[in-house]
């Protein structure tokens, strides 16, 4: 039986729970806060949607432990931690993958960052815009260029909220990746992808399905036992990192920005 301690928003942890009602060998071990779950006899930690997670992780490794934590984590990271994306090894990444000759693709996903009050707006955010960098690269590879624009509509601070982008990738495939904080609504993924002669119209809720969650937590008790390495490497982490950057940097500059341009 592997024992693994996680902290992160209430909501989170129910469906966390859910999820692993099949994984016999895997223990959750849940506190209010995450210096009580280190008190805690564990085999690993996971943290979710929790403030200053980078100490935290710090903490952790300090103590001989790995660490699975979702998005944003300190780059570089630690070759213990894993990192948790929900866009990533998902029925979305399966569904794109199916789909051959795409020309044009658009990413668009809507969620509200008032859903983890009292959790830091700006953790959300990161949270979602690199969830959806990880899989718009596991999708269509790297980026070549892009131009982005970036707006606060709906919240006071620097953080924004409407967030667009158009990008051309390496392979040629062309496509734009729309995020919006938008108060009082579910969190849910639309994508449409245009292949002569179809276009693929879908839209999913942007929740964990208990399959793909459950696989996360068993590579990461193999990766515990030196048997696996993460479902996300470290190299596809730093990409996304990069990614969110290259954007925020076009929107402040208002310019276009190719892959040279960014150090």
């Amino acid at each position: 039986m592997m024992t693994l301690g996680v902290a992160g928003h209430d909501r989170e942890i129910d469906a966390h729970r859910d999820a692993l009602q099949g994984c016999r060998d895997i223990q959750l071990v849940h506190q209010a806060d995450c210096a009580a779950v280190l008190d805690q006899k564990i085999d690993g930690l996971v943290l979710l949607h929790v403030e200053d997670k980078s100490h935290w992780i710090g903490v952790a490794l300090a103590a001989g432990l790995h660490v699975m934590a979702t998005h944003p984590v300190q780059v570089p990271i630690h070759s213990k931690v894993c990192v948790l994306s929900l866009g990533r090894h998902t029925h979305f990444c399966s569904a794109l993958a199916a789909r051959q000759g795409i020309a044009h693709y658009s990413l668009e996903l809507s969620f509200d960052s008032a859903l983890f009050d009292p959790i830091d707006r700006e953790m959300i955010c990161s949270q979602a815009a690199l969830d959806t960098c990880d899989l718009l690269l596991s999708a269509w590879g790297a980026v070549d260029v892009l131009c982005s624009r970036m707006r606060n509509f709906f919240h006071l601070g620097r953080m924004e909220d409407v967030s667009v982008a158009l990008l051309r990738m390496r392979n040629g495939v062309e496509g734009s990746v729309a995020l919006f904080d938008f108060p009082a609504v579910a969190p849910a993924l639309r994508i449409r992808a245009y292949a002569q002669p179809e276009m693929v119209d879908t839209s999913w809720p942007w929740v964990w399905e208990a399959d793909d969650l459950a696989a996360y937590y068993r590579n990461f008790v193999a990766f515990i036992q030196g048997r696996a390495q993460p479902l996300l490497g470290l190299e596809q982490v730093a990409e996304s990192y990069r990614l969110l950057e290259w954007m925020r940097m076009s929107a402040r500059r208002d310019t276009i920005l190719n892959r040279k341009q960014i150090k």
